[in-house]
């Protein structure tokens, strides 16, 4: 279906490249059960000491690890619709202290009604129960992040969800698209409606976006992975939104199509690439790197396949070289009675300095002890170097992999 494009690249996986130079890493388990699914991992200082701690969400609560101890305590449980699936953390009121946004309500058949978006806030220490404060709803959400898109100078709220109202599988790309939402943060957030604008609704199956200065204007846009490809999204100073094809997503795969997971990486050159997973829910790491001819859809190139369920994507320097990696998380084992490692867990795509067409390394950080549905990337220790936080799906498990010295 797509290993014509995959072999040159897959090539290049094993290509020479100094392997002491990548950095070895060390598993913590924190908790090897936070419940039964572990839909989203995130760091922030909730107790506001200067560390940043790991935050997990379950089918039914929140719960965050204290740096450096790693005890586990408890935001909120069963207040919310199940299941929460997403999280974002910001300091929503201007207290100087850090809330959440949160998606619950997740039904991921239910393209009519649920799908409930709210402010997590702060009434005591990090230990007391967070106040639940609806913000909106709609069917589907799925996905959420910060960002300043309006050029406000403070950051909105975007909120997608998953499917379009009323929309239907197997064929996800008919009927009406998502709803790309953007809250404002109002002056009196705990009472006043959140204003909302809608940014598009024209893609369908929308899995993840980013929220990032992709053009260097000074505000953010809205870079996203849909049935139909990958999209970035800009408002102007008039209020107007304007969509631009990317990447061509993977369109021959069936009965799923398009991109799923996607970030916006840099190379210690100054070059950009887009990583994503394809097609939604997919098998393939996807990398896209500028067109050689200055315009239209950016050139796409199949870095490792068959990937058994893709289900995160991150970008972070975990080497010191000044080049982004590609951090995957592989959800289930390979049914490839050939692909090693099977998996699932952790995968790291360490560019090859200065390579054109980019070419990759592939490292292995975990196989078999993390069904990966969310990770990212932070450093959690002071040390300058990045460690990875991941949670589990069928393994219902939150990690740390700590980036420890070079192999």
């Amino acid at each position: 279906m797509s290993s014509r494009f995959a072999l040159p690249l897959l090539f290049a996986l094993s290509a020479p490249l100094s392997a002491a130079e990548f950095p070895a890493f060390r598993t913590q388990e924190l908790d090897p059960h936070v419940g039964n699914v572990c839909y989203a991992v995130t760091t922030t200082d909730v107790n506001g000491d200067g560390k940043l701690d790991v935050v997990a969400v379950t089918e039914d609560a929140v719960v965050w690890f204290a740096n450096p101890t790693w005890e586990k305590h408890t935001l909120t449980k069963g207040v919310t619709e199940k299941d929460n699936v997403c999280i974002q953390a910001r300091d929503i009121d201007g207290d100087g202290k850090i809330d959440f946004a949160l998606g619950a309500g997740w039904q991921p058949a239910n393209t009519k009604t649920g799908g409930t978006l709210q402010w997590l806030r702060r009434t005591g220490d990090g230990d007391t129960p967070w106040q639940v404060i609806p913000i909106g709803s709609e069917p589907t959400i799925h996905r959420i992040r910060w960002g300043d898109v309006l050029g406000t100078g403070k950051a909105q709220l975007i909120a997608v969800p998953l499917q379009g109202r009323e929309t239907k599988g197997p064929n996800w790309g008919e009927g009406k698209g998502v709803r790309i939402l953007v809250y404002s943060v109002p002056a009196h957030p705990e009472k006043d409606p959140w204003p909302m604008e809608v940014a598009d609704d024209s893609l369908h199956t929308i899995h993840n976006l980013q929220a990032i200065d992709f053009d260097g204007d000074g505000k953010d846009e809205i870079v996203l992975a849909a049935w139909e490809g990958v999209f970035v999204l800009k408002r102007d100073s008039g209020g107007r939104w304007s969509k631009t094809k990317l990447g061509s997503g993977n369109q021959e795969a069936t009965p799923f199509k398009g991109a799923s997971e996607v970030k916006v990486g840099r190379l210690a050159d100054g070059r950009r690439y887009i990583a994503t997973i394809e097609p939604w829910h997919g098998f393939q790491v996807v990398v896209y790197t500028p067109p050689k001819a200055g315009t239209g859809l950016w050139d796409r190139q199949v870095v490792d396949e068959p990937v058994q369920w893709g289900h995160a994507v991150w970008c972070a320097d975990l080497d010191g070289d000044g080049d982004q990696e590609i951090i995957i998380g592989q959800r289930d084992k390979s049914k490839d009675a050939d692909r090693d490692p099977a998996g699932p867990g952790v995968l790291v795509y360490d560019p090859r300095p200065g390579s054109t067409p980019l070419a990759f390394t592939r490292h292995v950080i975990d196989n078999g002890g993390v069904g990966t549905e969310d990770l990212v990337s932070a450093d959690l220790d002071g040390d300058g170097r990045e460690d990875i936080v991941a949670g589990g799906r069928s393994t219902h498990n939150v990690r740390i992999y700590w980036n420890r010295d070079k192999k």
